[in-house]
């Protein structure tokens, strides 16, 4: 199963987080890591 989420979007950068059966993708464009690394723990 596939699953999506957007972390964040907007004019200061876009985040997104891709996860599969047995891989996770960090897709990050501009966000500070200390905002990613709080949107992931939020899910």
């Amino acid at each position: 199963m596939l699953k999506y989420c957007s972390l964040y979007s907007g004019s200061s950068g876009n985040s997104f987080f891709v996860q599969s059966d047995n891989t996770n993708l960090l897709i990050d464009a501009g966000v500070s890591s200390k905002k990613i690394i709080s949107a992931l723990r939020r899910i």
